[in-house]
């Protein structure tokens, strides 16, 4: 045992607790750095952290698009020559045929224009601004005695009560995603150190165990908690989320104690046990904390990592997640160092 571990208590608990020296302060900085330029070096890191964003903005513009695409046509079949050049002036697509309220059945248009008896009728398939719009013009043609304005189109705000599940649940899944890939990484970053020799390196230093967790910890949050704030901006610029800055809250804590996780068990397993055991019981454990979360809000808002499944209930993440959190890490990296990762 070096001079700095004689320096560490044990507990009545078995862990040792950990007492922090200046150079163990230095130590812990110089091996995070060197682990974060080993997970940035990794392509397939790198390109995990940054598809959680990528991918359901592009997923939403492309759903935009067909929408705006296909709900947008400006296209509409009348059989009433007098009403052409209003609607055209208005923008619209006219074609003049003989039977405009087949061509609605048939499905060849989304809007027709056609007469009944003494009585202009308007057939849509669908809403919207540009059937409301139709339907002003109509209006204006008959000379009605009330007009229908269109109103201008409401500025996006992020405390609409009807786009709130919708955001959540948006915002839910990049943390969700997020938390797996922080067990992911836990684990496997630890498993090919470990493979590699650079684990045993790294445990040669004349510093304590406990650091060398420490460090992987802080790489973790310095890797995973950039990523999932600009993946929940890259979807809040799209669609503004409800309460942002507590998704990023429970998200970051979430996929930090979701990498603490694999860690831990990794460094339980051993070299023996290969990858894919400790990293299953990471991912299964991390599951079932949230799934408790969501079935017990209430108390799961209270707990890093359980409080991202409360968020899906509507149930904000409370402030005590912060210590909570930091005395996990205290208890992972004390674990680490009585296990010495043997």
């Amino acid at each position: 045992m070096t001079t700095a571990d004689s320096a560490i208590p044990s507990s009545s608990l078995g862990l040792r607790a950990p007492r922090i020296h200046p150079s163990n302060l230095r130590a812990l900085a110089g091996l995070s750095f060197a682990i974060v330029l080993r997970l940035l070096r990794e392509g397939l890191v790198v390109r995990a952290l940054a598809w959680p964003g990528l991918l359901t903005a592009l997923s939403m513009f492309i759903s935009a698009s067909i929408t705006i695409a296909w709900r947008s046509n400006p296209v509409i079949y009348v059989s009433e020559p007098g009403i052409v050049a209003p609607l055209e002036a208005d923008g619209f697509q006219v074609f003049l045929v003989d039977d405009a309220e087949k061509t609605l059945h048939d499905g060849r248009s989304e809007r027709a224009v056609w007469r009944e008896g003494e009585r202009l009728v308007l057939g849509a398939t669908w809403g919207g601004t540009l059937t409301f719009k139709a339907e002003s013009v109509l209006r204006d043609y008959t000379r009605e005695r009330w007009r229908l304005e269109v109103p201008q189109p409401p500025k996006r705000s992020r405390d609409s009560v009807e786009l709130r599940p919708v955001t959540g649940l948006l915002a839910g899944v990049v943390a969700l995603l997020f938390t797996l890939y922080g067990v992911v990484i836990g684990a496997g970053s630890l498993y090919r150190d470990r493979s590699s020799g650079v684990l045993e390196s790294d445990l040669a230093l004349a510093v304590p165990r406990w650091v060398h967790a420490a460090a992987r910890l802080a790489a973790l949050a310095a890797v995973l908690g950039p990523a999932l704030v600009v993946s929940l901006f890259i979807v809040d610029a799209l669609l503004p989320i409800h309460n942002l800055g507590q998704w990023m809250f429970s998200g970051f804590f979430a996929a930090l104690l979701g990498g603490a996780l694999g860690v831990v068990l990794m460094a339980r397993a051993g070299a023996s046990r290969g990858f894919s055991a400790p990293l299953s019981q990471a991912l299964a454990i991390s599951m079932g904390l949230m799934s408790i979360g969501f079935l017990q809000p209430q108390l799961g808002h209270y707990l890093p990592l359980v409080s991202l499944g409360s968020s899906f209930k509507g149930v904000p993440p409370s402030p005590l997640i912060l210590p909570l959190a930091f005395v996990a890490a205290i208890a992972v990296s004390a674990y680490f160092h009585r296990r010495e990762c043997v």
